[in-house]
C-alpha cells in the first residue's frame, strides 16, 4: 500500500512540473522600492506587485509568449499595497518573458 501511495505522488509530481514552464522577468523599477513576483495558477501566469513606496505606483506588465502578441495590463498600486497582473495564454507556451516597468503615478500623469 505505501508502494501505491509513493507511485501516485511521483506521477502527480511528475505531471505538474510537466505543465510549468520558466517565466523570466525583467523589472525596471527606476530605483522605486516594488516588487514583482511571478507564478504560476494553473494554466495562468500571475504576476503580485507590490508598492513599499509611500505614494501610487503606475506599472505596466508586459507577457511575452513567443509567437503571441504581447499582452500589456496596465496597473496603478496603491501605497504599501500589491496588486495582481494576469495572463492566460491561448497556446502552448514553451518559456514566457515578463517585462513589469513602474514609475511615480504623478510623474506620468504630469507628462502626458
Amino acid at each position: 500500500m505505501k508502494m501505491v501511495r509513493c507511485v501516485l505522488a511521483l506521477t502527480l509530481l511528475f505531471s505538474a512540473a510537466a505543465h510549468g514552464y520558466p517565466i523570466d522577468l525583467e523589472l525596471r523599477s527606476q530605483g522605486l522600492d516594488v516588487e514583482a513576483l511571478p507564478e504560476l495558477l494553473g494554466v495562468a501566469t500571475v504576476v503580485r506587485l507590490i508598492n513599499h513606496e509611500v505614494f501610487p505606483v503606475r506599472c505596466d506588465v508586459r507577457f511575452n509568449n513567443g509567437p503571441e502578441i504581447g499582452r500589456v495590463r496596465k496597473v496603478t498600486v496603491k501605497p504599501g499595497d500589491d496588486h495582481i497582473a494576469r495572463f492566460t495564454p491561448s497556446r502552448q507556451v514553451i518559456r514566457l518573458k515578463v517585462t513589469v516597468e513602474c514609475w511615480p503615478a504623478e510623474q506620468k500623469a504630469d507628462d502626458s
